[in-house]
């Protein structure tokens, strides 16, 4: 019984001492919050089915504790992609810069959420929808 009750508390003690993972803030970026935050997506054609996307923002101001770019495709409700991390680059003028290329079929489904590390995790969403005009990449 002592040694139940030991291990009991083992895992108690164990439990306790194991950091968490919590789910992150969400908020989603609108056209006009997206320009005050200076953050810029482009699109261009990439062959008849397909187009480049590319996110250029400075990591300065609500983006001062930029960790990384993450890309989300879902259908309805449904993922079909999420929590995939995106490469960046910089810039000489210390811009971070995202590029992918996806299925013009797709694109109204993508979401970029920026990360923010700053002792909680906080995201800001961008749907790609609302950023580029689907019908002028052609």
């Amino acid at each position: 019984m002592k040694t139940l009750l030991r291990c009991w508390l083992v895992l108690l003690i164990l439990a306790v001492a194991i950091p968490c993972f919590a789910l992150r803030s969400v908020g989603i970026i609108s056209k006009d919050e997206a320009r005050e935050m200076g953050l810029e997506i482009r699109a261009r054609p990439a062959g008849p089915d397909a187009a480049w996307l590319e996110l250029e923002f400075k990591p300065e101001g609500k983006l001062k504790h930029f960790s990384h770019v993450e890309i989300q495709i879902n259908d309805g409700d449904k993922p079909l992609v999420a929590y995939a991390g995106l490469r960046e680059r910089r810039t000489s003028s210390s811009s971070v810069v995202v590029m992918f290329m996806a299925s013009r079929a797709y694109l109204e489904k993508i979401t970029l959420e920026l990360v923010m590390r700053d002792g909680d995790d906080l995201g800001y969403d961008l749907r790609v929808k609302e950023f580029v005009d689907l019908k002028k990449i052609h």
